[in-house]
């Protein structure tokens, strides 16, 4: 059971308060967010104080805290938490600090079905909608990442607004007229890699997922194909042309009787979001599978000065696009300055040095497949040092909308239903970003 439920948003204030079981000091959000504070990066999120357990999920840098006395399995109560940031956002569309004070009778509501007395009942998106009356108030999404992604890809085909895709459930009836049964299947790929001091590909991996959000009345039965040409568990084996994933799992609405044969998922899609299918690819099975390359090279200007040209060349074609590109890499301690300089005529680029961290930072807003760019940086360095030792590894994040290395694609999504007038729309889009993309100098 569950003594304490908290929503506190990214500086601490609390949004949402629960105290179900009174056997918890009132002022654990603040021992939470100092415990939070001594916690190095990467540790669990699970820990105890003075005999109280606190377990948090963090979401869109909103805090979502169950604290307890009792030894509850701590997978469970993640599991439920993260289960409850799924139904706030279904039920509110965009999961944010404004969204979820705007909607502050919704959210506790949704709470009380979700926990009764501390004691989880259903934390599902469709069951819930038989007992939650409070209707969300509308927002602005805002400009996230994915937002500014899919405002990039309004003429594209096929494709939709991030405005659409973030709408809530549950509308007002009022609201409900001109609403149009829709659904939303998104392809990502989340690339990990390690490049060498040569630029060449030491590991590589693809974790992806195919992720469904539906605004469909009913329950209609859905048929997703997939390649025709896929692999699975090959061990590098699936021959040419084919697309291997090394293994998969799928939601539990799936049905898998066609999948062998056809590679077509039947299913009744859940209300709200969820993720259809988890796929790996753990390791490289051709070229085309990496989007950008690094090439660091570093060169001693005098016995004192250091250069670092890094290069970044785009491996994919010229059609698509990289969006939010940075990348980063920190020069050694000992150095006692650094200057940077972008190539010749750059544009859309720029570059930060930060003296107190020894980082630079340089930012492509837009990084047109098959183009490549530069950067350089000078440092001096004491005499008897190596700087190789002393640099970090050069860092990069990315996305690329509408491209997926993985080739993984939806050959069609149809939906069935006996009913001719029920036409929904469909809207299937591919996304590529960097997980960890790495390159040791």
């Amino acid at each position: 059971m569950i003594s304490q439920l908290f929503i506190l948003a990214p500086n601490g204030h609390t949004i949402v308060n629960k105290d179900y079981r009174g056997d918890v000091p009132k002022d654990s959000p603040e021992i939470f967010l100092r415990k939070l504070v001594e916690k190095s990066e990467g540790e669990a999120p699970i820990f105890n104080v003075d005999g109280v357990n606190y377990m948090c999920v963090r979401k869109n840098g909103l805090f979502f805290l169950a604290t307890t006395l009792h030894n509850v399995p701590p997978a469970f109560v993640i599991e439920l938490l993260t289960q409850l940031t799924k139904v706030c956002k279904d039920y509110i569309g965009v999961l944010n600090e404004e969204s979820l004070r705007k909607n502050f009778t919704l959210i506790y509501e949704l709470v009380d079905e979700i926990l009764d007395f501390g004691y989880p009942q259903s934390a599902s998106t469709a069951e819930l909608k038989a007992f939650v009356f409070n209707e969300p108030a509308p927002i602005s999404s805002g400009a996230t990442a994915t937002a500014r992604m899919m405002t990039s890809l309004k003429a594209a085909p096929k494709t939709m607004s991030s405005k659409a895709v973030h709408k809530p459930i549950a509308l007002r009836s009022d609201d409900r007229r001109g609403e149009k049964n829709e659904i939303f299947v998104d392809v990502i790929d989340r690339i990990s890699a390690v490049f060498n001091s040569s630029g060449q590909v030491r590991t590589f991996s693809i974790d992806g997922s195919i992720q469904m959000k539906s605004y469909l009345s009913g329950s209609p039965e859905l048929h997703l194909a997939l390649n025709d040409e896929l692999a699975i568990a090959s061990a590098g084996k699936g021959g040419y042309g084919m697309v291997e994933l090394d293994n998969v799992n799928f939601h539990e609405c799936v049905q898998l009787d066609k999948f062998e044969s056809e590679r077509m998922l039947v299913l009744e899609p859940p209300h709200g979001e969820f993720v259809l299918m988890n796929f790996h690819i753990g390791s490289l099975r051709h070229d085309g599978q990496i989007p950008f390359r690094l090439t660091p090279i570093m060169t001693a200007v005098t016995d004192y000065k250091q250069e670092l040209r890094l290069q970044v060349e785009a491996a994919f074609p010229d059609k698509y696009h990289g969006a939010n590109v940075k990348v980063q890499f920190t020069v050694p301690k000992s150095s006692t300055g650094a200057s940077v300089e972008l190539e010749p005529g750059a544009k859309g680029q720029t570059s930060e040095y930060d003296d107190s961290t020894k980082t630079v930072t340089w930012v492509i807003r837009k990084f047109v497949g098959t183009a490549s760019h530069s950067i350089s940086c000078k440092f001096v360095v004491g005499a008897g040092s190596n700087p190789r030792k002393e640099m970090g590894p050069i860092s990069m994040t990315f996305e690329i909308p509408m491209y997926n290395v993985s080739r993984l694609q939806v050959q069609h999504l149809k939906i069935v239903e006996r009913n001719k007038s029920y036409n929904p729309h469909r809207w299937v889009r591919c996304l590529t970003h960097a997980d960890s993309y790495v390159c040791r100098i």
